[in-house]
């Protein structure tokens, strides 16, 4: 019996000391390849690319969800849930729970290698999570639990805890717990209940299997049992654990929030950060602060779909998108079986555009329409609100109103409804026309708003930088400045008389014309600008020469490679082309006082992992280093003078010119500049500003199509813009003003010559001129009556 005790003992030793260099030999095999443990405890969270406005509001997220939480923020009812199903010794254990793993070993040996229950901590799950680690089982869990031990010592078991919640994945690209209670349950993690809180402690096992979405059943279960060791463990009463029991599945997948859908800039910044950092933008944490305010953004794509609509109606119905659908004779038949699959399908999958609602004509009346719309409602659309649909036939013409709604649509019909001001329905319809708006901060070129179509969803394409369209009489101004800094003033005389022209190789001639082919003799360049003068605008090349103009308007930032080197150029027509965004770029110079500014989107990139990685310095305009600071100074492309005098012209263009709406619509505010433009009927704009914004509206066919013949910059771009402004402008009385600089004179001047009258004169008006350009004293009367035969300047 002794020897046999003692042939034990040494058994019990030998297999001790067999297990010890066992597990010496792997801590000296594997101890090698293991990284460093700051590797583990310097981890970045995978967390989305996140966009803002300037103003904090979010605009898009793309990757995966995440959203962080200190220690102090979790409620403790999680931390309960998770160890007391995952690791109820957490707080006791240095890395490894030794019992877990003497039980799984034990089951390992019994079962014939099947492990009912894991012996992974929360720690060693951690790192699991962090290194990604597929080596062989065995393997892998001893590197696990070396690495635990080590990580055990670096961080505190709240650190670890903290790490390990706000990085497992919970299944619907939602990582940690708060994503994971935003996800599923669109609240935070601390508004949850007991049952909800569970459900989230029971999902990580099997994020995606076993999630409430794609494995309701096994997520209830997985739920139930979270609950029961919640009981065991106390950490819940028996009421609280009847009570969440009882409790059904409610949870379904929530949308994440956006505040500004501005989705036209959120592509913009998707790109720049793809460009930048790869596909790793996505789950690097980036945190990008645009330039955008959030009220000018929602103006700006609240005008253009607004304008756009409008334009649409006027130009008449182009008729359902489908008509009687499939299933449609079936639901006639025997409307008692409900709406057909084929109906409910097609609203599925019909999205919403703009303020357009997809919807299903169910059946005609007399004086209304009854409608399926996409929340497979029924709602009614009267009479009134869709006799507007007259038949579209061209851009000019529509068919006869109609006399009823039978004559519009028919049961089966797919159409598009909007909500109107009083809460009705009416007939809607997705327009063909696009359009674009760009507003910019004319001091330091920062993007206040950008539209770049009607709806992203509908074409990605966008309008704002990337449509090079004809700017028409838009592009006027830019070499009228040339003009003025080449010697010529407002007030010199052109005459407006019909012109004409060599043409091309086969010898014909070109006669352009004026709007309404209208002539209006001699005119002074002031009123041929605000009038938009074509002819005039031609004789004004011809006389400064197209090359010195494209060799002057280069300094506003345009691409000049392209232009005609012709009197095309007068119309802003031919070969150029321009986007909205080039254009309100030009225009920023003409508010802020004569300074070349570069647009920009992107203020800051921030990251929850790292400090500020980006920050803006943009070319600021400011006639003062020290008012710059560390930013640099915008580069003046434009004679202050002459910058002054061109201000005034646009005001003029306001007041009494081609945009008198706006001047009309915006209670004749002293501070607005702007000009139209339209060129052969296909693209229509109107670019505007004060000294505090600027904004380009453009509105046109993607084929280059006719807008119709009573289409022009003063209608929908103007109305655009004006709907904008009405948002964007501050009170005229804290509206930024330029400074008059010197030597700057303001004379009277013979309206029909240009010459400077007597101050006496009743029929004289005033005139700004840089000094060394004032014109000379009238003539007397008998040679001014000589002269109106010959003026002063004809160019013909």
């Amino acid at each position: 019996m002794r020897g046999f005790l003692h042939f034990i003992l040494w058994g019990v030793f030998g297999a001790f000391c067999g297990l010890a260099l066992i597990l010496s030999a792997a801590y000296l095999y594997l101890n090698p390849q293991i990284p460093p443990v700051s590797t583990f405890t310097d981890v970045k969270l995978r967390a989305p690319l996140r966009i803002y406005t300037a103003d904090n509001k979010l605009i898009q997220e793309y990757g995966e969800r995440l959203t962080p939480l200190h220690y102090n923020q979790i409620p403790q009812t999680f931390i309960h849930a998770l160890l007391d199903t995952e690791d109820k010794r957490f707080w006791e254990h240095s890395g490894i729970d030794v019992i877990t793993l003497a039980n799984a070993t034990w089951q390992l040996v019994r079962n014939g290698g099947n492990i009912r229950t894991g012996a992974s901590t929360i720690t060693m799950q951690l790192v699991k999570n962090i290194s990604g680690e597929t080596d062989v089982l065995f393997i892998r869990k001893f590197k696990e639990m070396l690495l635990a031990l080590k990580l055990e010592q670096e961080l505190t078991k709240e650190e670890i805890l903290t790490l390990y919640i706000n990085m497992i994945p919970f299944g619907k690209h939602a990582f940690g717990v708060q994503a994971a209670a935003n996800t599923y349950y669109g609240k935070d993690v601390s508004e949850l209940t007991l049952a909800q809180t569970a459900m989230l402690a029971g999902i990580p096992k099997a994020p995606e299997a076993g999630n409430p979405i794609n494995g309701p059943q096994r997520a209830l279960d997985r739920r139930n049992l979270v609950l029961q060791r919640m009981l065991e463990q106390q950490s819940i009463t028996r009421e609280q654990y009847e009570q969440a029991i009882a409790e059904p599945l409610t949870a379904k997948v929530y949308s994440r929030e956006v505040e500004v859908p501005a989705l036209y800039v959120a592509e913009m910044v998707r790109k720049r950060l793809l460009d930048d950092y790869g596909r790793d933008a996505y789950n690097q944490g980036f945190i990008i602060h645009t330039t955008l305010d959030s009220k000018l953004q929602l103006a700006a794509e609240k005008a253009v779909d607004q304008k756009l609509n409008e334009y649409d109606r006027r130009h008449g119905y182009r008729g359902p998108e489908h008509r009687r659908i499939n299933g449609t004779d079936q639901y006639l038949a025997a409307p008692e079986y409900g709406y057909p699959a084929n109906w409910t399908d097609t609203l599925d999958n019909s999205q919403v555009l703009g303020d357009q609602y997809p919807a299903i004509v169910v059946e005609v009346r007399d004086d209304a329409i009854d409608v399926l719309n996409k929340d497979q409602e029924l709602v009614r659309v009267p009479w009134e609100n869709m006799s507007w649909a007259r038949p579209y036939i061209d851009v000019n013409t529509r068919g006869p109103r109609p006399r009823s709604p039978s004559e519009v649509v028919g049961p089966g019909d797919v159409i598009r409804i909007e909500k109107l001001d009083d809460g009705s329905w009416g007939l809607g319809q997705v327009p063909d026309i696009q359009g674009a708006l760009v507003a910019l901060n004319p001091a330091n070129g920062a993007i206040r708003a950008l539209v770049g179509g009607y709806d992203f969803n509908a074409q990605q394409y966008n309008h704002a930088t990337q449509a090079r369209r004809q700017p028409g009489s838009n592009f006027k101004p830019f070499f009228y400045t040339a003009a003025l800094e080449s010697g010529m003033t407002a007030a010199t005389i052109f005459n407006d008389a019909p012109i004409v022209m060599p043409g091309g190789e086969l010898e014909e001639v070109y006669r352009p014309t004026n709007s309404g082919d209208v002539f209006h003799g001699n005119i002074r360049l002031r009123e041929a600008l605000y009038r938009s003068i074509n002819l005039v605008s031609a004789r004004v090349i011809m006389d400064l020469g197209p090359d010195k103009a494209i060799d002057y308007v280069k300094r506003f930032g345009f691409d000049t490679s392209a232009f005609p080197r012709n009197v095309q150029l007068a119309f802003g027509g031919g070969t150029i082309g321009l986007t909205p965004m080039e254009v309100a770029t030009g225009y920023a110079a003409f508010a802020n006082g004569g300074f070349k500014i570069s647009p920009f989107l992107i203020a800051s990139i921030d990251s929850l992992n790292d400090d500020t990685i980006y920050f803006a310095k943009p070319d600021t305009v400011c006639e003062e280093q020290e008012v710059c600071g560390e930013l640099p100074k915008a580069k003046r492309i434009i004679e202050p003078r002459v910058a002054y005098i061109m201000n005034s012209i646009l005001a003029d263009v306001i007041a009494k010119g081609t945009g008198a709406k706006a001047g009309r619509e915006l209670h004749h505010r002293h501070d607005l500049h702007g000009k139209t433009g339209t060129t052969n009927e296909a693209d229509i704009w109107f670019s505007g500003f004060t000294h505090d914004i600027v904004a380009t509206t453009w509105a046109g066919f993607d084929n280059n199509g006719p807008v119709g013949n009573r289409e022009w910059g003063s209608t929908t771009p103007i109305e655009t813009w004006i709907e904008f402004m009405k948002v964007a402008l501050p009170p005229e009385s804290e509206a930024t003003e330029l400074s008059i600089p010197d030597h700057l004179v303001t004379v009277k001047i013979d309206p029909e010559t240009g010459y400077r009258a007597d101050p006496a004169d009743p029929d004289a008006i005033f005139e700004m001129f840089r000094e060394e350009t004032v014109p000379p004293p009238s003539p007397n009367a008998l040679a001014r009556k000589e002269e109106k035969s010959d003026p002063v300047k004809q160019i013909f």
